[in-house]
């Protein structure tokens, strides 16, 4: 009986968790020098009956891959002959994932990267070729599907039909065993393919409108959850917008550019499911959609002087993520912020402390505290008492230490590597953040189904046994890296 489930969920939607790389290879890759014909690597491809030919050099390695899709839409569709050398149409360079990478992973990258093949590579050797159909075998390509549909998306009118297909995504992947990690990765990638579309469709008409094209480089930045990747049903918008400094005489002619085009951004949005910010933080708000300088001055006022406002601003937009325009300008801003941020103690001192504001809700016995009077009478907040400690001691530990990374796993994980904490207090914090991102998701799917808007109460004692005894213990770390935080950066001496 255990056998027969154990193949069931191998062949299902768990398959995307149990099954590795490897085990999708279905032979020995099959590969062509730049120099074959298309027509010969089209009959080679028929005779194989596959869909893919990896392109080889003299040396041997990947330059390149050759898909029935790019004979379609290179070839045919140019008119190109049929001796044309395969290399001058394959897709390069040749994205890889090792043999021992889940299933999932192939999912996310290919995802990413809006593409249908991966190489399989191990220690520089080509192994073989995984396609989105060997995952549709998993039934896995449906984010691969609408990631390609909302790059194609022609009109603002069919990219909002899109959209609201992302949760449905959510829904799918936690039915088939994803951990809520895991999600927000794949749906942050969902997302930013939005963003990146509305912006294009955006500038598009910007520019038909005479507006002409954004007089000096930009970036468009995620912040917050969605900045940390770890967003998965759509909440409000928490963005920003950064330009390249504007040459003397030319900085009204760029703000009144990208004053217009945040504001149809955040119009474009909001068709597309993101609600403004009750807050205001967002790019179409004027004090958010700024040059390089008058961001660095907003960071150097916050450090220097980290009052209550400035620490919100700063818990926020210490988050940034560049996510369209060109990423260059939001890329220097962020590791300028990173190089600059381990010499503020007072400011680190100020984060860390914000994370101790909500202690772990259990009682001197053990017990869990809860709500005793008003609407969510028995309930606790799982996202202000759980989710957001281990969030905000993550950013004041990546932040002390420099660290690029904003999503809290990858700064948990660089700051192991940092030595701050042993590898197995690293899987305690990793499991505890896990344990209440799950919780708090499957209660959101849980009031979708029954019609109601998602919140973060939820009542223990409607939880089982084993979540009740998990939860537990993830706030008794909580309460641990809270002890932590307090002994590292010296807290007691800030009021």
């Amino acid at each position: 009986m255990g056998t027969d489930l154990d193949a069931s969920a191998y062949r299902g939607d768990m398959g995307l968790f149990l099954r590795h790389v490897r085990d999708l290879i279905k032979g020995a890759p099959v590969t062509c020098a730049p120099s074959a014909t298309v027509a010969e690597v089209a009959q080679l491809m028929t005779r194989r009956s596959i869909g893919s030919v990896i392109v080889l050099g003299e040396d041997w390695a990947a330059r390149g891959i050759v898909t029935d899709r790019d004979l379609r839409t290179r070839v045919v569709a140019r008119g190109l002959p049929a001796t044309t050398p395969v290399g001058h149409v394959m897709s390069s360079p040749v994205i890889g994932i090792g043999p021992g990478a889940l299933a999932f992973d192939a999912l996310l990258e290919m995802t990413r990267r809006g593409i249908r093949h991966l190489a399989v590579v191990s220690e520089g050797r080509l192994l073989g070729v995984v396609s989105s159909h060997d995952l549709v075998l998993l039934q896995g390509a449906q984010p691969v599907a609408l990631a390609r549909e909302i790059e194609a998306a022609p009109t603002e009118e069919s990219l909002a039909a899109l959209a609201p297909r992302v949760p449905s995504v959510v829904k799918w992947l936690a039915a088939g065993g994803a951990g809520a990690a895991e999600i927000g990765r794949l749906v942050a990638e969902l997302n930013d393919r939005l963003v990146r579309r509305a912006l294009d469709l955006v500038m598009s008409a910007t520019e038909a409108a005479g507006h002409g094209p954004p007089p000096v480089p930009f970036t468009w930045l995620a912040a917050g959850s969605e900045g940390r990747r770890e967003q998965t049903l759509k909440t409000d918008q928490d963005n920003g917008l950064v330009y390249r400094d504007p040459a003397v005489g030319q900085q009204r002619e760029a703000a009144a550019y990208f004053e217009h085009l945040a504001t149809r951004m955040g119009e474009v949005l909001g068709r597309l499911g993101f609600p403004p910010c009750a807050g205001g933080f967002m790019a179409s708000n004027p004090r958010w959609c700024q040059p390089e300088r008058t961001w660095r001055g907003y960071f150097e006022s916050w450090m220097e002087t980290p009052g209550p406002e400035a620490l919100v601003c700063a818990a926020l937009f210490c988050d940034l993520r560049p996510v369209a325009g060109g990423d260059e300008v939001g890329r220097a801003l962020w590791d300028w912020l990173c190089e600059q941020a381990p010499s503020r103690v007072l400011f680190l001192r100020h984060m860390a402390k914000s994370a101790l504001d909500r202690p772990a809700p259990l009682g001197f016995f053990g017990g869990f505290v809860v709500e005793r009077t008003g609407a969510h009478k028995h309930q606790l907040d799982l996202k202000a008492r759980g989710v957001f400690p281990i969030t905000q001691a993550m950013r004041a530990y990546a932040l002390s230490l420099g660290v690029r990374e904003t999503n809290t796993l990858d700064r948990l994980a660089a700051a192991g590597a940092r030595g701050l904490f042993n590898p197995s207090e690293v899987a305690e914090l990793s499991d505890a953040y896990e344990v209440m991102a799950r919780l708090r998701l499957a209660h959101q799917l849980a009031c979708l189904d029954d019609g109601r808007a998602p919140d973060n109460f939820i009542d223990p004692r409607m939880l089982g046994k084993a979540d009740r005894l998990l939860l537990k213990e993830a706030f008794k770390t909580i309460a641990w890296v809270q002890r932590h935080l307090e002994d590292r950066f010296q807290t007691t001496v800030v009021t």
